[in-house]
């Protein structure tokens, strides 16, 4: 659903640059073709991000003329317009603190976040599935678990309902 109203304008500006200046393909160092716009919503305000965007210039490269980013995760997921502190705030407020999604929207509202309820509840998601990516990191858990001898598997059952079958 399409806003209602106009988006605040950008409390700050940010211009990011992208660390590599060279191609990957060819080696040859890249020229910057044109800047890109993104306006991002975190904690501490909205923030209008320029980016500048690079391109190979050498004719025999694979890469020719295709554009290179700069890396902008730390402000938010693709396509994004809330930054990742505040999935982050909504994940702890969620499974730490218990918080429904009507309490965490009105808890974003009055640090004068404006987001409508129902993008709480997809950011919420969004949360579960960042850490569900996290947990089913495998080079991860065989770094953590290399030294251990061993791994107890611990199984919570729940009281089954009429019909239904536990494991």
């Amino acid at each position: 659903m399409a806003r209602k109203y106009r988006r605040p304008p950008a409390t700050q500006q940010v211009v990011l640059e992208s660390l590599q200046t060279m191609c990957r393909a060819c080696g040859s160092r890249m020229r910057m073709g044109h800047h890109s716009h993104r306006t991002v919503t975190t904690l501490q305000g909205i923030t209008r991000l320029t980016l500048k965007v690079y391109r190979c210039r050498n004719l025999e490269c694979s890469r020719f003329h295709q554009p290179t980013r700069p890396e902008e995760g730390r402000w938010a997921l693709p396509h994004g317009e809330f930054g990742l502190d505040i999935i982050a705030a909504i994940g702890t407020w969620r499974f730490s603190h218990h918080r429904s999604v009507p309490e965490m929207h009105q808890q974003l509202l009055s640090l004068g976040i404006s987001i409508a309820e129902r993008e709480v509840t997809h950011l919420m998601h969004r949360y579960e599935k960042l850490v569900s990516l996290h947990v089913a990191d495998r080079q991860r858990l065989v770094k953590r678990f290399r030294d251990q001898k061993h791994v107890l598997l611990a199984i919570d059952g729940l009281q089954p309902d009429v019909g239904h079958e536990v494991l």
